[in-house]
This record gives C-alpha cells, sequence and structure tokens, in this order.
C-alpha cells in the first residue's frame, strides 16, 4: 500500500532529524526480507507458522504508512520503496497459493499482469523514457490492494484449515466461501484498475498526463 500520495515530484513535509526516522524504510526491508521465510514455511507446511510470518509482513505495511504520515518521516526514496515492495512482496505469494490451489487461477492470473504492469512505471517512465510522473492511487485502488492482502491472508488461513478440520467439514465451508467471495470482488476490481491504469499510463507515456492512479 502506498505511503505517499506525490511521487516523484514532492513529497510533503522534510523527513523529522529523528534517529527513528528511517524505521518505515527498515520495516519495508524487513517486508522483503520475509517473503523467502513465508515461501519455505509454506513448502515445508508449516501452515500456521507461513500465516502467522504472513501476518507480521502485512503488518509491517500497515505501519510503515502510518509512521512515516505521523511523525513526518515521508521521503523521496522511501515513497518508491514502499509500493516497489507490495508489489513484489504480492507477486511472491498469490502464485504460491494459486499452486497450493488456494487461489483461483483468473484473479491470480489479474493481479499478477497488474502488479507487472505498475512494477514496469519506474525504469519505463523514470529510467528509459525520463517522464516526470506523480502516484495518486484513488479509493478503487485501495481497496484493490487491501482485497490482496485479505484474499493472500485468507489463502494461507485455508491451507491451515485443511489441515486442521475434516474435509466438508463447516469450518473449512467457512474459509471457502469466504476466499470466494473476496476473489470474486477482487476480480472485478482487478479489471476496473486495469481499465482505469493501462489507458492513463499510455498517455503518460505520451505526455498526455502527468499521474498514475
Amino acid at each position: 500500500m502506498t505511503r505517499s500520495k506525490g511521487a516523484p515530484g514532492g513529497v510533503g513535509r522534510d523527513p523529522s532529524p529523528s534517529r527513528w526516522r528511517h524505521l518505515p524504510n527498515l520495516l519495508c526491508y524487513s517486508r522483503l526480507a520475509l517473503i523467502p521465510v513465508i515461501i519455505w514455511l509454506t513448502l515445508k507446511n508449516e501452515y500456521q507458522w507461513a500465516l502467522a510470518t504472513y501476518c507480521v509482513a502485512a503488518l509491517t505495511d500497515l505501519l510503515d504508512g502510518k509512521l512515516a504520515r505521523r511523525y513526518g518521516w515521508v521521503t523521496r526514496f522511501g515513497s518508491f520503496l514502499d509500493p516497489i515492495v507490495d508489489r513484489i512482496f504480492v507477486l511472491c505469494l498469490i502464485p504460491l497459493l494459486w499452486y497450493f490451489d488456494a487461489i483461483g487461477p483468473l484473479y491470480t492470473s489479474l493481479v499478477v499482469v497488474r502488479y507487472a504492469i505498475q512494477l514496469s512505471v519506474l525504469p519505463v517512465l523514470m529510467g528509459w523514457l525520463k517522464k516526470p510522473f506523480n502516484i495518486a492511487p484513488d479509493w478503487i485502488s485501495k481497496l484493490a490492494a487491501l482485497v490482496v492482502y485479505a484474499v493472500l491472508g485468507m489463502g494461507f488461513a485455508d491451507l491451515l484449515a485443511i489441515e486442521l478440520f475434516y474435509e466438508g467439514s463447516g469450518a473449512e465451508n467457512i474459509f471457502d466461501h469466504t476466499i470466494d467471495a473476496l476473489t470474486l470482488l477482487g476480480t472485478l476490481l482487478e479489471i476496473l484498475v486495469l481499465y482505469r491504469f493501462v489507458p492513463r499510463y499510455w498517455q503518460i507515456i505520451r505526455a498526455r498526463h502527468d499521474t498514475l492512479e
């Protein structure tokens, strides 16, 4: 989830001189470092620890932005680092859960396509085309990102439920129906976000717009 509404042109307040000002970025790095841990635990069928580690990683995503905004620790570097790490995090984990049949292929494909396109923004627009742009995610993009994290969490929880409850039990059915509902909502949101994002991306490449939503 994005930490700043404007990048790279400016990021609001200057960072505080506090010795804790790098904490949001450290939380981002910790989320990145937890990716192989989550994958390893899942492949080892340690689903309870995979779920717990995922929850810790998701919590860092919540905290880094809140801390940066609350204490004025927003930096240009951090405003880029946070969304990049978020997308790498999701791109690494959602195929894993698809492999374990915890998440459907359609939703997985849509998320992978959208996040891959969004990750191309920095190298294409800044590195290659040298196009200035801003990032201002609207409520639809934020809701889609929230649903992705919820689906991932429920996916890991479902793997644990399969291990703990017998097939067809009420508890397992609850997990299955919840994931189905979330992925349906997520699929609709991903289609909507892609429908809006791709044309805007093209407009920025052609210098007709400067803000990605």
